[in-house]
């Protein structure tokens, strides 16, 4: 089973966005970053990572793969 670590909680104050960043503990070379709702705090990170992940995993999970035509 993957870990993600949560390895950032950045806010962008201008566009009033917010984002975590997340590091697989078995391959650090794994990045992912994803939008929580501005303004999650330290104590929310957690669960709003999670909402976000889940999410992640649903649209995914729904998406069909196509290839792209040539210019």
């Amino acid at each position: 089973m993957s870990k993600l670590l949560l390895t950032h909680l950045n806010h962008d104050l201008q566009n009033q966005k917010a984002y975590v960043n997340f590091v697989w503990s078995d391959d650090p070379a794994k990045r992912l970053g994803l939008e929580v709702p501005f303004g999650t705090t330290l104590s929310d990170a957690k669960q709003a990572a999670n909402t976000a992940v889940r999410a992640l995993s649903d649209e995914l999970a729904a998406a069909t793969i196509e290839m792209a035509q040539p210019g």
